[in-house]
C-alpha cells in the first residue's frame, strides 16, 4: 500500500460552498479530490476503506474529504441497504470533476511536450556528431522500454534516425516492432552483431544501475546520451 498522505485542511470554502465569488471552491489537495470523485463516479457503492486503498491516503483523510465535498454540495449522501451510505456526485460536483479532468489533461500534455523536446534535442545532438557510417543520420540503440522509449521512437522517425533496437533487463520480446536485447548483447558499438553509433538511455530511473551494466560490457560512455 502506498504511503498514506495527509490531506490539508486549509483553504476551506465559505459557508455557501464557494470561493467568495460565487464559484465553487476547490478543496485542498485537488489531485486527491479529482481521484476521489472519479472513483465515486465509477462505483457509487465504494466503501471509504476501499477509497483509502485506491487513493493511497488514510481512512481518516478520506472521511474528512468526503465530508468536505458534501458540505460543498459536490457529493450527496444517499441511504443504502444495511444502514450504509453511498455517495452520488451532484451537478456541481460533476462540473468541478470535468474542470479538474481538463486541468489534468492540460498538465499532462505540457509535461509530454517538455519531455518530447528534451528527447528530440538529445537525438539531434547525436545526429550532429561525426560517425563512421555512410548514412546522413547515425544509427541509435535505445536503452529502456516504456513511455520514454515510445517518445524517443516517434522522435527518431521524425528525424530520420535509424533505430537498431532496444536494450532492457526484460529482454526477449519485441517492442514497437524492434527486438529487445539483454544488456549482455551489447559490445562496444554493436548490439547483437549490428553496429551503431549512439546509445540513448531512454529512462530516468535506475541510471546508476544502467551505468554499471554498460561498464560491465565495456561500452564507451562517451557514446552514451542520457536524458
Amino acid at each position: 500500500m502506498p504511503r498514506a498522505e495527509r490531506l490539508s485542511a486549509s483553504n476551506e470554502p465559505d459557508r455557501d460552498g464557494t470561493d467568495g465569488h460565487g464559484v465553487p471552491a476547490l478543496p485542498a489537495n485537488t489531485d486527491a479530490t479529482w481521484r476521489l470523485l472519479k472513483e465515486v463516479e465509477t462505483d457509487p457503492t465504494v466503501s471509504q476503506r476501499a477509497l483509502a486503498l485506491r487513493l493511497g491516503v488514510s481512512l481518516g483523510a478520506v472521511n474528512q474529504l468526503l465530508r468536505r465535498l458534501v458540505r460543498q454540495r459536490w457529493l450527496r449522501r444517499v441511504p443504502a441497504p444495511g444502514q450504509r451510505v453511498r455517495y452520488v456526485i451532484s451537478a456541481e460536483g460533476a462540473a468541478a470533476h470535468e474542470r479538474m479532468a481538463r486541468e489534468h489533461l492540460e498538465s499532462a500534455l505540457a509535461h509530454y511536450a517538455a519531455i518530447r523536446d528534451r528527447v528530440r534535442r538529445r537525438l539531434e545532438a547525436c545526429a550532429a556528431q561525426p560517425h563512421d557510417r555512410d548514412q546522413s543520420f547515425p544509427a541509435v540503440v535505445l536503452y529502456g522500454v516504456g513511455d520514454m522509449a515510445r517518445i524517443a521512437f516517434a522522435c527518431a522517425a521524425e528525424l530520420g534516425v535509424e533505430l537498431v533496437g532496444f536494450v532492457d533487463e526484460d529482454s526477449g520480446d519485441s517492442f514497437l516492432g524492434l527486438p529487445v536485447h539483454a544488456p549482455s548483447a551489447l559490445t562496444p558499438m554493436t548490439l547483437a552483431g549490428r553496429s551503431f553509433d549512439w546509445l540513448l538511455v531512454a529512462s530516468l530511473a535506475d541510471q546508476e544501475m544502467i551505468r554499471g551494466r554498460l561498464a560491465d560490457v565495456g561500452f564507451p560512455l562517451d557514446r552514451v546520451s542520457w536524458l
